[in-house]
C-alpha cells in the first residue's frame, strides 16, 4: 500500500499545517490531494481539480487559498453558482479566523463595487457578484493572489456558463496575476478546461468510500458490476430500498424530480416507519426536533406538514423551506437524527449531505415549454456521489428506480454506465452574447472590434469553436460579433466613432446594473409604452426577466387569467403574443398563452406578498415558501431598482416615483407604511414591524422615545430585542441617519440597514 502525504510535509507556513492537524483532525492527504500537492497547487500554478465528490477538493483550495493570503499577503476569491451555497462556503471558512484571516461574503447589489471587501482576505461571491466587480473593475482586485471558480462544471448551464467565461476574459485583459483554481466532481472534458484555463490537470476517480452503482426493479438491485441481490419488496420502491438501508444501519438520501414528490414520498416513508413499528428512530430527539422546526418555520402550513414526518425520522427538502428550517434538517441528518431525507435534485449541487444509500426515484423532470426530460448523466453523477460518508459507511450505494424491465438496461447503459457529457461552452449563443459584447465595450475591455475578438478569444467558446488560426471561421465570427454590434447601437446602448466603440450613457447603466440588454430595451419599451400603471402592471413589467422563477398556472385557472389578462389590457405594459381579438374569440391553443398567463400569476404573487399576505396565504395559494420568497426578494430589489433607475435615466419621473417605493415594498414584504420601520431597524422583519406600528409605534422617532419594556410586551419581541431596538432608534435618530422614504420619494440623509437604503441622489 502506497505511503500517503502527510499533512506536516505540506509546503505551506508551519502555523497552516498545525491548525489543519488540530481543529480539522486531518493528519494525511488523499490520492488525488496529493497529486495536486506534486503538481504545483502550493506554487501558484492554474489547476482543474476533477475528482469525485468528497475526495477533498475543498480543503486543498481552502489551503490555497489561506497560503496565498499567509505567504504573499494577497487576497484570495471564492467564487460560486448559488447564493445559499456562498453563505454556507462562508461559514466553514470562518474557522480560519481563528488564525486572523478575514472572511467576507458578497452576493449580491449588482450596481456597486464593494469597496469595503479591501478589507478582507478571503472573498466568497457569486459568480454574477464576481462578473459585476469586474465590471467596476474594483481596485481591491488587483491585490487578488489566488481564484477558486467551484462547480466549474456550469460552464455548460446556459445562464452561468458564459459569466464563468466572462469572469475568466476579464482576469485575462486585465493581466491580473492571479492563480486560477477551477473545482468539479463532473467535468467530461476536464482536459480541455485545463488547456483553456492553461492548468495542469488532477483528474481521479478515486473514493475514499467504495460506489456501488445500481438499478432496482421488482424486488432485485441489478449492481454495474452484473451481480445482483434480493431485497424483500414492501409493495413500494422507494420504501423497499429505504427500510433496506435503515436495518442495516445507514441512512438514506431520496432524490425525485418536484416539491410535491419529495413531500409525498417523505409521508409515504414516515407513514410506514411510524404504523408498522420499524424501531429505527429516537423518538425524544425526533419530538425535539420537530418542536424546532415549528418554532422556526416562517410558514405554519409547511412548518406543520415538516413537523408531522420529522417526528417519525423523516424529512423533506426543497428551495421553498427557508434557510432556517432548511438548516435544522440538514444538521439533523449529519447528526444521524434524521435517517430519512428525500429532496430535489438542488440539493446534489449545493449541499454536502452524505448518506449509505442515494435512491433516484425519478430519472426526468418537467421543463416549462417542453414537457418532460431526462436528467443529464452530469447531474446523476452528482446525485450518486453524495453516497458514502467517509469514516461511517464502508460503502455507498446510488440506486436508479426503474419502472419496468426494459428500463433497467436503458438505466444501465445510459446513466451508470455512461460517460459524463462535455461541458460546452454557451457563450456565443445568441441570447448571450450581446450582453457580453455589451460588458466588454462599457467596462473597458474592448474600444474596437479588435479589441473585442481579443476579449472573446480568452473564451471556451472560442477554443471549442475551433477559431484559432482559422481565417475563415474567425471571419465569419467577426461579422456576427458585428452584427450584434450593430444590435446594440440601434437599441441606444453603443456609439460608433469612427472605428472606436463606447458605450452610451443608457449602455453604461443598463452594464452596471447587469442587465441583459434584450431585457432592458423591453423595460423601456414598457415604460414608454404608457404614463402610468398600476403596481401590478409595474411588477408585471419585472417579471419579464428569465431569472424570475414563474408560478404555473393551473388548467382549473387558466380561464380565469384569461379573462383578467382582457379585463386589465391596458395595465399590462408588455402585451401576449397574440392580439386582444385572438384572444377574445379563443383563437389560440393554451401553450401560446401559458408563458404569458404565469408572468401575471407571479405578478398576483409578488402583489399579495407587498400588500402583506402571510406565508401561510402564499403557500397555499400559490405553492410559494419563504424559502422562495427570499429568492424572490432578492430578485425585487435588483430588478425593481434597475427599472427605477432606467425611468430615473430616461426622465420619466412619475414612473420612477412609483417605482421607488415599490422596490422597497417587494424587497421586505411591506405596505408603504412599514417601509421606514423595516428599512432603518435590524431585526424588525413584516411581522414585527406591523406589530410595532399597530401598537402605535409608526416612526423611527416613535421607537426611540419607547420605553423597552413596554415594546417587549408586543408580540415578538422580548426584552433583549425590544432593548436592541429602542439602543437602534436611538442612535439613528441623534446621528441624523434615519431614512425616510415617501411617495415621492423625498429619502432623507443616510444609508439603510444590509446597505439596502438611501435616496434617489445614491443611487444616481
Amino acid at each position: 500500500m502506497a505511503v500517503l502525504m502527510r499533512v506536516d510535509e505540506l509546503p505551506v507556513p508551519e502555523v497552516l499545517r498545525e491548525f489543519i492537524a488540530r481543529e480539522r483532525g486531518i493528519r494525511e492527504l488523499y490520492p488525488p490531494q496529493e497529486e495536486a500537492v506534486v503538481k504545483g497547487l502550493f506554487n501558484g500554478r492554474n489547476m482543474v481539480l476533477s475528482t469525485t465528490t468528497a475526495t477533498g477538493k475543498t480543503l486543498m483550495a481552502e489551503l490555497a487559498m489561506v497560503n496565498t493570503v499567509l505567504t504573499r499577503g494577497a487576497k484570495a476569491i471564492l467564487t460560486v453558482p448559488l447564493r445559499a451555497l456562498a453563505y454556507e462556503k462562508a461559514s466553514d471558512l470562518r474557522v480560519y479566523e481563528k488564525m486572523g484571516i478575514r472572511i467576507a461574503v458578497s452576493t449580491g447589489e449588482y450596481d456597486k463595487e464593494d469597496a469595503w471587501l479591501s478589507d478582507y482576505d478571503i472573498v466568497v461571491t457569486t459568480y454574477e457578484k464576481l462578473d459585476s466587480l469586474l465590471r467596476h473593475r474594483a481596485g481591491w482586485l488587483r491585490n487578488v493572489g489566488i481564484l477558486v471558480v467551484d462547480e466549474v462544471h456550469y460552464i455548460n448551464d446556459d445562464k452561468r456558463g458564459p459569466i464563468i467565461e466572462s469572469i475568466i476574459a476579464k482576469v485575462k485583459a486585465l493581466g491580473l496575476p492571479m492563480q486560477i483554481l477551477a473545482l468539479s466532481a463532473t467535468v467530461g472534458n476536464a482536459e480541455e478546461i485545463a488547456r483553456y484555463l492553461d492548468a495542469e490537470l488532477v483528474s481521479s476517480h478515486w473514493r475514499p468510500v467504495p460506489l456501488k452503482e445500481g438499478v432496482y426493479y421488482d424486488g432485485v438491485i441489478y449492481y454495474a458490476d452484473g451481480a445482483t441481490r434480493a431485497v424483500k419488496d414492501l409493495g413500494n420502491p422507494v420504501i423497499t430500498l429505504a427500510i433496506d438501508t435503515l436495518l442495516d444501519g445507514g441512512q438514506v438520501l431520496i432524490f425525485t424530480n418536484s416539491r410535491s414528490n419529495t413531500v409525498k414520498l417523505a409521508q409515504q416513508m414516515a407513514n410506514y416507519i411510524c404504523n408498522y413499528g420499524v424501531k429505527l428512530i429516537e423518538p425524544r430527539e425526533l419530538a425535539a426536533l420537530a418542536s424546532e422546526v415549528l418554532e422556526s418555520s416562517q410558514s405554519r402550513i409547511l412548518g406543520e406538514e415538516l413537523a408531522r414526518v420529522i417526528r417519525c425520522g423523516v424529512s423533506f427538502h426543497h428551495a421553498g423551506l427557508d434557510m432556517g428550517t432548511r438548516a435544522l434538517v440538514e444538521g439533523a441528518f449529519r447528526d444521524r437524527v434524521l435517517r430519512v431525507v428525500a429532496a430535489t435534485t438542488t440539493l446534489a449541487a449545493g449541499v454536502n449531505l452524505p448518506a449509505r444509500r442515494v435512491i433516484i426515484h425519478e430519472y426526468r423532470r418537467y421543463e416549462p415549454g417542453i414537457g418532460m426530460v431526462e436528467l443529464p448523466v452530469m447531474e446523476y453523477k452528482q446525485m450518486a456521489g453524495r453516497a458514502g460518508r467517509p469514516g461511517l459507511d464502508p460503502y455507498g450505494e446510488a440506486i436508479l428506480v426503474a419502472r419496468h424491465e426494459d428500463e433497467v438496461d436503458y438505466l444501465m447503459r445510459n446513466y451508470i454506465n455512461a460517460n459524463v457529457e462535455a461541458v460546452t461552452s454557451k457563450f456565443f449563443n445568441e441570447r448571450n452574447l450581446p450582453t457580453q459584447l455589451l460588458s466588454a465595450i462599457a467596462s473597458g475591455y474592448a474600444g474596437t472590434l479588435d479589441d473585442v475578438m481579443r476579449y472573446v478569444s480568452s473564451t471556451l467558446g472560442y477554443l471549442q469553436g475551433g477559431f484559432q488560426g482559422n481565417s475563415v471561421l474567425s471571419g465569419i465570427l467577426r461579422r456576427r460579433i458585428e452584427d450584434v454590434v450593430s444590435s446594440l447601437v440601434e437599441m441606444g446602448f453603443l456609439e460608433r466613432v469612427g472605428d472606436n466603440l463606447r458605450a452610451t450613457e443608457l449602455g453604461n447603466l443598463v452594464n452596471n446594473l447587469y442587465l441583459d440588454p434584450y431585457l432592458a430595451s423591453l423595460y423601456i419599451r414598457g415604460l414608454r409604452s404608457a404614463e402610468e400603471t398600476t403596481d401590478l402592471g409595474y411588477i408585471h413589467l419585472v417579471v419579464q426577466s428569465r431569472d424570475v422563477p414563474r408560478v404555473r398556472v393551473r388548467r382549473g385557472e387558466f380561464d380565469d387569467y384569461v379573462e383578467e389578462l382582457l379585463n386589465n389590457w391596458d395595465q399590462f405594459l408588455v402585451k401576449p403574443p397574440l392580439t386582444r381579438d385572438e384572444i377574445e374569440n379563443g383563437e389560440y391553443e393554451d401553450e401560446e398563452l401559458e408563458d404569458y398567463l404565469s408572468t401575471i400569476k407571479t405578478a398576483h404573487m409578488l402583489l399579495d406578498w407587498a400588500n402583506e399576505a402571510s406565508e401561510d396565504e402564499l403557500y397555499k395559494n400559490y405553492d410559494v415558501g419563504p424559502g422562495d420568497l427570499r429568492v424572490y426578494s432578492d430578485l425585487m430589489e435588483w430588478l425593481v431598482n434597475a427599472v427605477y433607475k432606467l425611468a430615473l435615466a430616461l426622465g420619466m419621473r412619475k414612473h420612477a416615483e412609483r417605482l421607488d417605493i415599490l422596490r422597497w415594498r417587494l424587497t421586505y414584504g411591506v405596505r408603504e407604511e412599514l417601509l421606514e420601520l423595516v428599512i432603518n431597524l435590524e431585526g424588525v422583519g413584516r411581522v414585527r414591524a406591523r406589530a410595532l406600528y399597530n401598537a402605535g409605534f409608526r416612526t423611527v422617532e416613535d421607537v426611540a422615545n419607547a420605553d423597552p419594556r413596554v415594546l417587549s410586551g408586543i408580540r415578538g419581541f422580548g426584552d433583549r430585542l425590544a432593548r436592541s431596538v429602542v439602543e437602534q432608534a436611538r442612535k439613528l435618530v441623534s446621528e441624523g441617519r434615519v431614512v425616510k422614504l415617501s411617495v415621492k420619494s423625498e429619502a432623507k440623509t443616510g444609508e439603510a440597514r444590509h446597505g439596502r437604503g438611501g435616496s434617489i441622489l445614491d443611487y444616481l
